[in-house]
């Protein structure tokens, strides 16, 4: 139903003469569809998140839940004047962490987005826990002139996505340095962080990290009712090719001698039904290949189903609860790789987790999914 609807906006323009979804259509046409289906503009919706107010927003809520504070050292040594160092205090105002936010491209910079450890933490010789240091990168626009750095809706997910990677990393109070923050089991890796991306997508956290950047008036209620409404588009799409690339990853490095780009071509067309174009080697730049992901990009989707999961215990307290706030602390950012991910999750929800929040969440009948299956 996705390529159908893509396809049909691709005649809208071109007519009889478009006979298929090729990869240069997937993301324009989902951006029109975005547009006249739901009303959704997206240049028009970043003019309400300034990257100021989205990180200021984004740190009280993170602070609220976590029971810590962020405090900005404008002294300490960075590798760059734009990236900025933060001091992590607990409740008792002792510092536990250090991170910094690199957010803007320079020239030779690395082009994605993630969170690097830089130091571990771990318990010394002393008995004292070592404080771990983390650095969130990415590359959103800059600042130009007197407009300022503007983010689009899903790079505040991003955002959202990669500081909870940042808390996993600096939270952590794992005895030794090699289990400790986000070195877990990989296909455990994306929850804590998957998890915490659902506050961009609900209406309070919105409006607190939202101020247009003329008027300063927060995203209106109907604009966020339209973005949630959206929020599913073309999910059928972005499943297939995260199926598409577990199967490609698990595949490669299951067999003793392959031709990687006619894996991917199969794939691409059979599992994600969007062929690639002849004469590319997209694999080429599929960096998770060969960046600690390796047999395990199966691991994205894997977890966002716990992280559905986990993300029931917030809704129904609160989403700024900070009795549960604490217990996500304690069972999932702070223990690290010391102890089994299952245990970690059964712990924080009181009960072994399941698919319902994550079918709820696609918009999927739980009974309609369990019996197909």
């Amino acid at each position: 139903q996705n390529l159908a609807d893509l396809l049909e906006a691709k005649k809208a323009d071109l007519g009889k003469s478009a006979k298929s979804v090729q990869p240069e259509d997937w993301r324009y046409y989902e951006n029109k569809l975005r547009k006249n289906k739901y009303n959704v503009d997206n240049e028009k919706i970043r003019e309400y998140f300034p990257a100021d107010r989205v990180i200021a927003g984004m740190f009280d809520i993170y602070q609220t839940l976590l029971g810590v504070t962020f405090v900005e050292d404008k002294t300490g040594e960075r590798w760059e004047p734009s990236v900025k160092r933060y001091s992590v205090k607990d409740a008792s105002g002792q510092v536990v962490a250090y991170f910094f936010m690199d957010l803007f491209p320079r020239e030779g910079k690395y082009n994605h987005a993630a969170a690097f450890t830089l130091h571990k933490g771990y318990v010394n010789a002393g008995g004292q826990y070592h404080a771990p240091a983390s650095a969130i990168v990415s590359n959103f626009s800059a600042p130009s002139g007197d407009r300022p750095s503007l983010l689009q809706h899903d790079e505040v997910e991003t955002l959202f996505h990669e500081f909870g990677h940042i808390m996993h990393q600096v939270l952590t109070r794992a005895k030794y340095g090699t289990l400790s923050g986000t070195a877990v089991k990989r296909d455990f890796v994306e929850a804590p962080s998957q998890m915490l991306e659902s506050w961009a997508w609900e209406k309070e956290p919105l409006i607190k990290m939202s101020g247009h950047y003329k008027t300063g008036k927060p995203l209106p209620e109907e604009d966020i009712k339209k973005l949630v409404a959206a929020k599913n588009l073309n999910n059928g799409i972005k499943y297939l090719r995260q199926l598409s690339f577990a199967l490609l990853d698990m595949t490669y490095h299951t067999q003793p001698k392959i031709n990687t780009t006619e894996v991917y071509k199969k794939l691409a067309k059979t599992v994600m039904l969007v062929p690639i174009p002849e004469g590319t080697i997209p694999e080429a730049s599929f960096s998770h290949l060969m960046g600690g992901y390796d047999a395990g990009y199966y691991g994205y989707l894997w977890s966002e189903v716990f992280a559905a999961d986990m993300f029931t215990r917030f809704e129904k307290a609160g989403l700024f609860d900070k009795k549960v706030g604490a217990e996500y602390r304690k069972w999932i950012l702070e223990p690290g790789g010391t102890m089994n991910p299952k245990d970690l999750i059964s712990n924080f929800l009181g009960r072994k987790p399941n698919m319902d929040a994550f079918f709820k969440d696609l918009g999927i009948d739980k009974n309609l999914a369990r019996s197909a299956n």
